[in-house]
Formats: C-alpha cells, structure tokens, sequence
C-alpha cells in the first residue's frame, strides 16, 4: 500500500489538489489540522494536512460484487499500514505524536518555572506547536500575547496618575518616569496627594529638588484644584498617591474623590505593582483600585528582586492592559526600563537564551 502525504491551507483546498493530481481514486486515510507561524513578527496560518491513498479503478458491477470482500480487507489495511512499507517521511509523520507529546511537556515545565499561570497558559498551549526552537517559539507566543503601551510612552497624556500598594515602589517608579520625560524636553511638575505616610512628602521634595521640578503636596479636592490651575502651563504632571487598604474605607474614598478630579481624556492611570507578587494578589490590588478609577496601563516594578516576570504577565494578560514602563533598581532615573518585547523576554527564565547581549546591542 503506498499513502501520499499532502498539505494545504484548508481541508477541501488539500483534497480538491489531491483529486487534480491524483484523479478520483484518491481516497483520505487520515487528517491533520494544525496553525504554523504567528507570534510578534508573523501572522499565524492554517493548514490541514491529508495522508491519502489510491484506491483501485472500479471494474464494473459484476466485478465490484465478486471483489466486495477484499476491498473490505483492501480498507482494512489502509487503516493500519505496514510500517516496513511507509518512506522515511511518513515514519516521522507516525513519530510525530510523541514529539509532540515530549514538546509539550517541556514547554508545561519552562511556563512553569516562570509561574505562568491560566488562563495566560491556557491561550500559550492551544495548538502550540513547537517548530524548529521549541524555546523561541514558546517565548515568542508568550511575549505576543501580551500588550505593550507604546502609544502612552511616546505620547504621555497631561496627568500621569500612579497608583498601587504601599511599598510598591510608586513614588520611586514616579521620579523615574519624571526624569525621563524631562531629559526628552518635557516640562514636569510634581503633584503629590499622600500625606498619610511618613515621609512621603519628604522623598518626593528631595527628587524634585535635585532634578529642579516643582512639587506640591495637597490634601483635599480644593488644593488639588489649585495645583492644577499652577501647573496648567506644564506639558506633564505627575501625580503620587497613598497605598491603599481595601479595608480602608474611608480612605478609598478620599483618593476616589481626589483622582476623580483629573479628566480622563488627559489622564494616564498607571497601575504600580512588584513582580515578586503572585499572580493571585496582583488580581487583588487590580479590583481594588479598578473600583473607583479607570486604569490604563501598569508598571512592573522590582524586577531585579524577581526570578521571573511570569507572574506578572499572567496578570497583563487576564486584566487585558497594556505594560508601559520596568523598573530593576532604586537608581534614578537609570533604573527605569520602557517596556518592549526584548525587555519583557529578558526576566524570562529557562529559555536558554541570554538576550541581555542583544539589547546591550541594540541601545
């Protein structure tokens, strides 16, 4: 019995080839249907992929009815080839479960090292084939799905607002993001609402200080007017704001009432968390702060405290917003990363790849 191993970009477009070369005594033993591409560069594709076989030219009624036993024997055998007759290229088609199997199993082991978890990993294993580079084609698909705001690093809106847990590295992350912003020729201004912790005014007064930036600390919807009405000839104003409690009634609704005061069409709400959290907990702070302001990008701070950034994207992913700046150090403003694909792949881990080279490269 000899098979015939063709590809197509759909099923009938397989089997309509298969019937132009082979004419109508071609019959389909078996299909395969599978994605190839895809990623941040390539757009995915489908194909189906058919193992056929020739069935004998029908010889009359008479013949066909004396024959009927062993065409039943003659189907048989198509269903259950002999492996000793299939080309090389058909016994790596009959291999091709265990691979698959094997390449599975070692991208199950790499997601979980780096605490990738659903439904990030459901989306990342769905018809995941491995390719040539089963760890380039893995981190690829991971890094794809995951959004990146290149719209609000090149074009920031007026008022950058960061909010987050207490200790989330906000106030650090904000003097880095000032910096930058001001070494391109932006002109910003600092306006700060925590006046709860100790020693919040004092960080963020030392910074603008050194970086000659103006600072206001302001504690009610009145100062928070006023500031505005100062910085109002200011192309940026970033804005520091208290970790909140979700059992900090009182408080939540303070800081809901002092940011609902800054217009949403000239407003970026930054979500600041460290990527030491759990993917379980980033979920936590995210409802939280989602209940009484529209966030619209996150930043992940302590980069360099992490093994990995898994957690982190999974919870890009399942909240559906778009990464906008990295932090992995206290140092201002060298510290601060803008996040892209080359970025986000490098606080992966178990990938065999050091891509630290090729960023050095690249900037």
């Amino acid at each position: 019995m000899e098979y015939i191993t063709l590809v197509g970009e759909s099923y009938e477009k397989a089997l309509e080839e298969a019937r132009r070369k082979y004419g109508d005594e071609v019959r389909v033993h078996s299909r395969k249907e599978y994605t190839v591409g895809g990623g941040v560069f390539r757009r995915r594709q489908k194909r189906c992929e058919l193992t056929l076989y020739l069935a004998p030219r029908k010889a009359g009624k008479v013949e066909q009815a004396v024959t009927k036993e062993d065409l039943a024997e003659f189907e048989k055998e198509a269903q259950t080839p002999d492996p000793s007759t299939l080309s090389e290229e058909e016994r790596m088609d009959t291999r091709r479960p265990a691979k698959e199997l094997q390449d599975r199993s070692e991208a199950e082991r790499i997601l979980d090292l780096n605490s990738i978890s659903p439904p990030l990993r459901d989306h990342v294993l769905e018809d995941f084939q491995a390719g040539d580079d089963l760890a380039l084609s893995l981190g690829d698909r991971i890094i794809s799905s995951v959004r990146i705001d290149h719209e609000s690093q090149a074009h920031p809106r007026k008022y950058q607002i960061l909010v987050g847990p207490t200790g989330s590295g906000k106030t650090t992350s904000l003097a880095k993001i000032a910096s930058l912003y001001q070494s391109v020729g932006r002109k910003v201004a600092i306006i700060t609402l925590d006046s709860y912790r100790v020693g919040a005014y004092e960080q963020v007064k030392a910074f603008a200080d050194a970086f000659d930036m103006p600072v206001e600390l302001v504690s009610d919807e009145d100062a928070v007017l006023l500031a505005k009405d100062r910085f109002s000839d200011y192309d940026l104003v970033m804005v520091d704001t208290m970790g909140l409690s979700p059992a900090d009634v009182p408080l939540n609704l303070k800081l809901r009432g002092l940011v609902g005061l800054f217009a949403q069409h000239e407003t970026n709400c930054l979500l600041t968390c460290p990527a030491t959290m759990k993917t379980v907990d980033l979920m936590k702070v995210w409802r939280n702060y989602s209940q009484f302001t529209r966030i619209t990008s996150l930043v992940a701070t302590k980069l360099d405290e992490s093994e990995s950034i898994g957690s982190f994207l999974s919870f890009a992913y399942e909240v559906d917003l778009p990464i906008s700046f990295c932090t992995n150090g206290q140092a201002v403003p060298a510290d601060l990363r803008k996040a892209s694909t080359l970025v986000l792949m490098e606080y992966l881990t178990g990938f065999g790849v050091n891509i630290r080279p090729i960023i050095a490269q690249l900037s």
